[in-house]
């Protein structure tokens, strides 16, 4: 099986799957990153096994893929560069997310098609993929009921970090890189309010914002240089998420960082309605509420451009009454996401039994030319005495039959009725 990978930071999004398949079972991971300074080279463990492919050689390496299974957090499998194997046609396709948000909202239209299996992390996730191919008459793919692994490690981490208490409190601005992102969008018009107050702000940009537009951020930071780091923090490290767990607040425009902060912490989110983030512009041809729209006012509070003058006074009504919250939050939780705190379990254990049933499979074929042999020495042989054959076929097997493939039986029972078979020659 292949786990393949963007970048360094997407092994977190594989890791709870690879160690269930490495702690019950004997299997290798060949793990396949596009990042030759992938973290993933440093990690020494039985089972898996490493490998370096460049952007060229991908394509070359993905139409001539042999294996039994695929598993990637890259969309629009067929749809561009990546591409389903040439050389076999049984290769599975798995295509599990690296966010809890919506399909049909935050991938293009036709991103998931030509994947066979869809590890879904909660009820949207099976409506979203069971209506897009009602909507437009595909074939209904293997929905693989799971957890999201990712989120168990957060909360773990928000466990280990206990009880937080900033004094001032602490509100991380952490806003997605698309187009019209409130970093741009709306900046100063946010900062403005909140600096009259005593928090202490810390704006985190996106990775690939900070990656992309590196002189839009020196522009920034250039123009706030007068507020020190205890009143206002540019952050572009992202080596450490602590900033993120230990935060009072969070606000965003439309990034996925909302959710993973709420789920983990329970404490509100405050979203600004900038321009929405969507990539498949016919999202509304699918009924189902995206829960990138549904949950801003279910795990906190979205504000329009008129009520920026206001954020302060908001924020501060968050934070007082943030274990209303956390209930409201924690219930949140559980009705959108499967198996909180053995998120790997659902699709390990798929993995396990689908690479099984197909191992067995390939035993079966195997087994097919000693069956045609041992029925072509009986059809030539003919039947042994039927009473014999009677009291044979009626005994219990000598092995246990649990466990042992239908073309195992068989060939054992074959192997009994063609010893009858031969006893009948000799005694002739």
């Amino acid at each position: 099986m292949v786990f393949y990978s963007e970048g360094s930071g997407f092994y977190k999004y594989f890791s709870g799957y690879i160690d269930y398949v490495l702690d019950h079972s004997d299997l290798a991971v060949h793990y396949v990153t596009s990042d030759f300074n992938d973290r993933i080279f440093e990690q020494k463990r039985k089972g898996l096994e490493t490998y370096y492919i460049g952007p060229l050689a991908l394509i070359q390496f993905m139409m001539r893929m042999d294996a039994d299974m695929v598993v990637m957090t890259t969309p629009d499998l067929q749809n561009y560069h990546i591409k389903r194997s040439l050389v076999r046609k049984d290769v599975e396709y798995v295509y599990l997310d690296h966010g809890m948000t919506s399909f049909h909202l935050m991938l293009r239209k036709g991103a998931l098609d030509h994947f066979d299996t869809i590890f879904c992390y909660g009820p949207n996730h099976m409506e979203e993929v069971r209506q897009t191919e009602a909507r437009y008459g595909l074939p209904e793919k293997r929905l693989v009921r799971t957890g999201y692994p990712l989120l168990d490690s957060m909360l773990d981490s928000v466990r280990e970090l206990g009880p937080v208490e900033n004094d001032p409190p602490i509100i991380l601005i952490a806003p997605s890189w698309q187009e019209d992102n409130l970093l741009e969008y709306c900046l100063d018009e946010i900062l403005a309010p909140l600096l009259q107050t005593d928090f202490r702000l810390i704006v985190r940009p996106h990775p690939e914002f900070v990656k992309r537009f590196p002189k839009k951020i020196e522009d920034m930071v250039d123009r706030y240089k007068d507020y020190p780091d205890e009143r206002l923090l540019f952050q572009t490290d992202f080596s450490s998420s602590e900033t993120v767990y230990t935060a009072d607040l969070v606000m965003t425009d439309w990034s996925s960082i909302a959710q993973e902060f709420s789920y983990a912490t329970g404490r509100p989110s405050l979203f600004i309605n900038t321009p929405m983030k969507v990539m498949n512009p016919d999202y509304q041809d699918i009924q189902a509420v995206a829960l990138d729209i549904s949950l801003r006012d279910v795990i906190g509070i979205s504000v329009g451009l008129e009520d920026l003058p206001r954020l302060a006074e908001i924020a501060e009504d968050l934070i007082r009454h943030r274990e209303t919250w956390r209930n409201r939050i924690q219930a949140a939780v559980r009705e959108n996401i499967f198996d909180i705190g053995s998120g790997a379990r659902g699709g390990g254990q798929y993995i396990l039994d689908r690479l099984f049933r197909k191992e067995s499979a390939s035993e079966e074929l195997s087994l097919l030319p000693r069956v045609e042999e041992q029925l072509r020495t009986l059809s030539a042989d003919g039947i042994p005495d039927p009473e014999k054959a009677e009291r044979f076929l009626a005994k219990k097997m000598e092995t246990e039959p649990d466990g042992q493939s239908r073309g195992a039986i068989l060939l054992e029972l074959l192997d009994g009725l063609s010893g009858q078979a031969e006893d009948r020659r000799e005694d002739a």
